[in-house]
């Protein structure tokens, strides 16, 4: 029976002004899939009209899943689906109007195939 070996990332980046609006995941080693199912960014002030872009990429290109703003201030964006990432490839948050000081958050969920 082969073991089953979840991932759950979570980053928490206070965002410096000059620097690229996007965090990401963890890369994926050599030889390792990894079917994500679910992600989520913000950041702490992430006003209802200003967007975070979810997706991920793919060692040649951002791809992005869903754009959205959130409902409610502060509220995170979530992604639910699949998607299979291989060597080097990750997840990322793009986040439009984040202000010096404020924390950037990224959280993926999946597992090892």
């Amino acid at each position: 029976m082969t073991e089953i070996r979840v991932h759950q990332f979570e980053k928490d980046f206070p965002f410096a002004t000059g620097n690229d609006n996007h965090i990401v995941g963890q890369r994926v080693k050599t030889g390792q899939v990894l079917k994500i199912t679910h992600i989520a960014g913000g950041f702490n002030e992430l006003a209802t009209t200003e967007y975070v872009e979810l997706g991920f990429y793919n060692g040649h290109a951002y791809i992005p899943l869903k754009k959205a703003a959130p409902a409610v201030i502060g509220d995170l964006i979530h992604w639910d689906g699949e998607i299979w990432l291989r060597e080097q490839q990750y997840v990322y948050a793009y986040l439009a109007d984040v202000a010096n000081g404020e924390v950037m958050r990224l959280r993926a969920q999946g597992k090892y195939e």
